[in-house]
């Protein structure tokens, strides 16, 4: 059945609309008619089954017939800290990382990204991004959206998050297994920060910020993986130890 997100405040009427980008998937990507039935989400908790009852030139009416709340979102959440790559490689990032259930990604310059300053360009990305992720959830029938924090530096985002759990994937020689790193936590946490370079990795002064803070360097392997391929994998490796694949 197709997903569609709406505010959690139009969920309290029987009759919900739907326009702009979620009525455009509605009737242009998905096809549907009149008479057919989809689930709501408001992104909060609940889920609606309803029936499209009307379909105009620029909107389409649906009655809700049915609510639920939904079970919580599993833990760890985890938070990708992703140093900025160049721009064609974030919309597969994006897509994949949603499909892969990430709670939330967080854009970062840092001293090898491919914008090293958090500018208007990098502003002017961020809603694009934001639909991409939108529409990822709902391709993956994913019931919560992946959450967003504004372009930042990695200065800000190590002092914002340092004193959650966290690991920086590293290629150097003294970094932990990711097996060994993840065995440390006795249960799974309610956060997990996960921080990822782009192209180079990080810089050595960067690497000491980080050992300085208590972050575990966590290598993948011997091979050294393109920025999209970290992502995909470390968020699978995770999943999969806290029992998120069942």
């Amino acid at each position: 059945m197709r997903r569609f997100f709406v505010q959690p405040e139009n969920l309290k009427s029987k009759n919900v609309t739907l326009e702009g980008d979620e009525f455009h998937h509605l009737r242009n990507v998905s096809r549907l008619e009149v008479g057919e039935f989809v689930e709501l989400l408001d992104g909060a908790g609940q889920i609606a089954k309803a029936k499209i009852t009307e379909i105009k030139k620029k909107l389409a009416v649906l009655e809700v017939l049915d609510i639920k709340t939904l079970r919580p979102m599993p833990v760890p959440h985890i938070e990708i800290v992703l140093c900025l790559p160049r721009f064609q490689k974030m919309d597969m990032i994006i897509q994949k990382a949603a499909e892969l259930g990430a709670a939330k990604i967080s854009p970062v310059v840092s001293d090898r990204s491919f914008l090293k300053n958090v500018s208007k360009e990098l502003s002017t990305k961020m809603p694009r991004w934001k639909k991409i992720s939108i529409e990822a959830c709902k391709q993956s029938g994913r019931a919560w959206p992946m959450g967003w924090s504004d372009p930042e530096t990695l200065d800000e985002a190590l002092l914002r998050l340092q004193k959650r759990s966290g690991l920086f994937l590293f290629e150097g020689e003294s970094a932990l297994d990711i097996k060994s790193a993840l065995t440390k936590f006795e249960s799974a946490p309610n956060q997990l920060t996960v921080f990822i370079g782009a192209e180079g990795g990080f810089s050595p002064k960067e690497v000491e910020k980080f050992k300085d803070l208590g972050f575990d360097p966590v290598t993948l392997g011997p091979l050294v993986l393109r920025v999209e391929t970290a992502c995909i994998a470390i968020l699978s490796v995770i999943e999969y130890h806290f029992g998120l694949m069942r």
